[in-house]
């Protein structure tokens, strides 16, 4: 993980005001910490399939998810830079469990996917309703085509389901 640099004065993750960038050799998905916005940010390039998005969602969930720190934070999933999709149905529902297990129910949290591609905003969809489907679930998604909108959204400017 780099923190970007924060000063020796302030080793307190919350008074950074610089991101933290977080990635795993291989993994198509890279991870930015926003402290100041309380967000991260995950951006998925090359191909999205079952294996590799599982493998990557298992591995944030365990070093960054489960950390205290960021456990209230929102998130942001881009996937616009993504080049492809092999995606099941299966795989999908093995995301939403490792997805809802991580979920921390002392915090209510925004989750915001956004996704250039018609068979992306599909799939994004499933996810999003398989997700409403797990009991007292703890992170509202939405489903965006522009970051700025996501942005907007994840700070309380709109109210809208998706752009």
């Amino acid at each position: 993980m780099n923190t970007g640099g924060c000063s020796d004065t302030h080793t307190d993750r919350r008074f950074c005001s610089i991101e933290v960038e977080y990635s795993v050799e291989n993994m198509p998905a890279s991870h930015t910490i926003d402290t100041e916005r309380n967000l991260i940010t995950t951006v998925w390039s090359g191909e999205a399939n079952d294996a590799e998005m599982c493998d990557s969602l298992t591995k944030y969930q365990q070093d960054i998810r489960s950390d205290p720190e960021y456990c209230s934070y929102n998130e942001i999933v881009d996937f616009s830079k993504a080049s492809g999709f092999k995606i099941t149905t299966e795989g999908l529902r093995k995301l939403v469990q490792i997805a809802s297990a991580g979920d921390n129910q002392e915090f209510r949290t925004k989750m915001a996917i956004i996704v250039s591609a018609p068979v992306a905003y599909g799939l994004a969809r499933m996810y999003e309703v398989y997700r409403s489907l797990i009991p007292k679930v703890s992170k509202e998604i939405r489903i965006f085509r522009q970051y700025e909108s996501a942005l907007d959204w994840l700070d309380g400017r709109i109210h809208a389901d998706s752009d």
